[in-house]
């Protein structure tokens, strides 16, 4: 459970209380991530493609409200958390109050973070990319923290076509193709170890539809349930079918 003051935060009515009360410069972005946490299954589903490059000092940027925070520290040595929203940073700071092994920083990048070069042996970057008008510069950073044969784990948004009112409420730039992911990791001398894979084709029509046509800022706080359920039907049908479409994509490059 991530520390106050977004623990006391339920599914039921939520938005209208974030927008109220949360501590946040955006409150559409603390709602979509409150919004996100709640989808239990989706997060599994990014765990699975993650978890077997969680190793030694774990460095993950943009934290949030510490989704995944939680289940990165278990199985990593030593925890780096950064954020550049200040009242994420402190939720999370305090999460981990009594953990010697986690550290926050609050920093944005490609803006200098102060991490020693070659210290990181696996860096995540979810969500985060698609916010930084300077994309390059911000992937050149982070690899400059990962040791040699260190991982560079990405996830952001599909599909330029998706893009709507909700990407713009929390502050996307873009949403990417999948050759855009990994011409990028290949650009600042990754090698692609997972190239881009779309994920959760049956969240689109939603996305599209809250998104581009109703114009909506925030997804409706009543979907969580339905959103899990489409989880499970989506990622069982993927596992089957590979197809060019998802709302999300997922990715790792090593560092060469």
């Amino acid at each position: 459970m991530v520390a106050a003051p977004f623990e006391a935060q339920t599914t039921d009515n939520y938005n209208a209380r974030v927008h109220k009360h949360a501590p946040s410069e955006n409150p559409d972005q603390t709602a979509t991530l409150l919004h996100v946490r709640e989808i239990h299954h989706y997060n599994d589903w990014i765990w699975s493609f993650l978890q077997p490059f969680v190793r030694g000092h774990v460095v993950e940027v943009g934290c949030g409200i510490g989704t995944y925070s939680t289940r990165l520290r278990p199985l990593a040595a030593r925890l780096t958390c950064i954020d550049m929203e200040p009242a994420y940073a402190r939720t999370v700071r305090r999460h981990f109050a009594d953990d010697g092994g986690v550290g926050v920083l609050l920093a944005r990048l490609p803006e200098s973070v102060g991490l020693r070069p070659a210290s990181a042996d696996l860096v995540v970057c979810l969500n985060v990319l698609e916010h930084i008008a300077k994309a390059d510069e911000a992937v050149a950073a982070m690899r400059t923290w990962l040791r040699p044969g260190g991982h560079l784990f990405l996830q952001v948004p599909a599909h330029n076509w998706l893009y709507g009112s909700i990407d713009s409420a929390v502050g996307h730039q873009q949403r990417y193709r999948a050759d855009e992911v990994n011409a990028v990791l290949s650009r600042h001398g990754f090698a692609v170890e997972r190239p881009a894979r779309h994920l959760y084709v049956l969240g689109i029509p939603g996305w599209w539809w809250f998104g581009r046509v109703a114009r909506r800022t925030l997804v409706p706080e009543g979907s969580v349930r339905l959103a899990n359920t489409l989880v499970r039907v989506s990622r069982a049908f993927e596992h089957v079918v590979r197809l060019r479409l998802g709302l999300t994509l997922v990715a790792a490059g090593r560092r060469a």
